[in-house]
């Protein structure tokens, strides 16, 4: 089936909670705080019911098993036509003297002799080069120049935050009564999918994913998204390499000009799910021929030399297939960087993967945990 690009568009600020307890009893949070950017779970979920719905077959249990296998790779935040990534957590931006915005590159390093580090499995520790304190924002990077510090250039991004907060204050309201209930003030903060500096110089900003659906077939056009079931309008974009992140030209080449010895870097453009937690399960099997790994990774056998990771953060949800909650996991977040070394195998292989999910199990990469952008270091 061909691919094509799913763009979401907010019909209203929308809601992605984080997790935390959020009720009216004594001692919890009064205040619902919201993502930076939904779940690859929630968004895949969302575009399979829009499929269902436009299927028109009813959501029974064999129809559910069928939408659940549908692979949705994305949420990737989209400003106008320009797409946006995750920084980088091996970028570290901070002001000179001069006040000007500077990038101090993070590359492992082997400690002199004496010294040394806890670090385990032999992994090396990433230097810092200057003692600075990190500057504020700088959240997203465009995909050109995440493409040069694929390439190891050196660059000075643009401040994209992200998505601004809308704060709202409610009163919870007691329903025999009528009235509102005394001291029972809480807040909530949604996302309106626009960016900018200001109200007045905002631009409209979206959502996209990438799936395959078969010819004319069409998810319908209108749904719900996050929590409160707040509206949104799904638009389908039939030319891909427009509105989607393909492997630049320039990182191609590179990757061909290399072989055994290679040192390459792993971004993730989602957030991932492994085994092992931030450590990626698949690296002992890398380049052992074994199918069921990820594209690309069966035949290139890796090393992980280091990895600048950031603090982890829980996934759950609700099954509606099994009607109970799923329990909590943990992901290694968006922008988690990941340096290694190829000891076997062409790394030309490893763009298979580009922006392809490489988590461990084969459901959450079908859920778009983990895509993956390759570069070299």
């Amino acid at each position: 089936m061909p691919e094509r690009v799913l763009e979401i568009h907010a019909l209203s600020p929308l809601l992605f909670r984080d997790g935390r307890p959020f009720s009216a009893a004594d001692g919890t949070e009064t205040a619902a705080r919201s993502l930076s950017l939904p779940l690859p779970s929630t968004v895949a979920g969302f575009v399979r019911t829009q499929v269902g719905l436009a299927e028109g077959k009813g959501f029974s249990q064999e129809h559910l098993q069928n939408l659940h296998g549908l692979q949705v790779c994305g949420p990737l935040l989209a400003r106008d036509d320009e797409v946006l990534l995750p920084a980088p957590r091996d970028a570290v931006v901070y002001r000179d003297a001069e006040g000007n915005a500077q990038v101090m590159k993070l590359t492992p390093f082997s400690p002199p002799a004496g010294p040394g580090c806890d670090l385990p499995d032999g992994l090396l520790p990433l230097q810092i080069t200057q003692d600075v304190k990190p500057e504020s924002g700088y959240n997203f990077w465009t995909a050109r120049n995440v493409e040069r510090w694929l390439l190891d250039e050196s660059l000075v991004p643009e401040n994209i935050s992200g998505l601004p907060t809308e704060t709202r204050v409610h009163v919870a309201m007691d329903p025999v009564k009528g009235k509102a209930r005394e001291g029972q003030l809480y807040s909530v903060a949604y996302r309106p999918l626009e960016m900018g500096e200001n109200p007045q110089t905002y631009q409209p900003a979206s959502l996209r994913v990438r799936l395959s659906l078969s010819n004319g077939q069409t998810p319908a056009p209108i749904g719900h998204l996050g929590g409160e079931r707040r509206p949104v309008a799904v638009e389908v974009k039939e030319s891909l390499s427009e509105h989607w992140f393909d492997c630049p030209e320039a990182i191609k080449k590179r990757f061909a000009e290399m072989g055994k010895g290679a040192r390459v870097r792993l971004v993730l453009a989602t957030p991932a799910l492994f085994e092992h937690g931030w450590k990626p399960g698949w690296i002992e099997k890398s380049g052992s021929g074994e199918l069921h790994l990820p594209r690309g990774l069966c035949r290139v056998k890796l090393k992980l030399v280091a990895a600048a990771v950031g603090r982890r953060e829980p996934v759950s949800g609700w099954s509606l297939r099994e009607n109970r909650p799923k329990r909590v996991r943990w992901m290694a977040p968006a922008g988690s960087v990941y340096f290694f070394e190829v000891v076997e195998g062409q790394p030309a292989d490893l763009l298979e993967s580009w922006l392809r999910p490489i988590s461990d199990l084969k459901q959450d990469r079908k859920d778009g945990f983990g895509l993956a952008l390759w570069g070299v270091w």
